[in-house]
């Protein structure tokens, strides 16, 4: 169980060991901490191959579903804030919503960086004035 949680502790143990005078010491236990991480998350993987199956041994229909929900979704929330940005039918707040929505999905589908590149900024941070 504590393996599984190493790859999480790892920031947290790094700085522990930058408390170790010894610069050998230090170094050794670095890379003690590193093998012990890395064969956590291969028996990780392991673990989730095992329990799940890969993906060429699970039945066709799975999946057609697991290659499906997030295009399915994504489509969902963007035909359903289209449909309120055209028909101006649906209440702000659920517009607002929508927009959230939409940009949390396509945030997971592609990524920060391209939403950043963009130009949507996810910082709460108001500018002095």
């Amino acid at each position: 169980m504590i393996q599984a949680l190493l790859p999480l502790l790892q920031p947290a143990m790094g700085k522990v060991l930058d408390l170790i005078p010894d610069p050998k010491a230090k170094e050794k236990a670095r890379m003690e901490m590193e093998k012990e991480v890395q064969k956590a998350e291969g028996s990780f993987r392991d673990f989730v191959v095992a329990y799940e199956g890969r993906g060429d041994q699970v039945h066709w229909t799975i999946q057609i579903l697991r290659g499906s929900v997030r295009p399915v979704l994504t489509y969902l929330l963007a035909g359903a804030f289209i449909y309120g940005f055209l028909t101006r039918n649906v209440e702000q707040d659920t517009m607002e919503m929508l927009w959230q929505l939409n940009l949390l999905s396509m945030g997971f589908w592609y990524g920060e960086r391209a939403a950043k590149n963009l130009g949507v900024n996810f910082s709460k941070k108001k500018e002095e004035k």
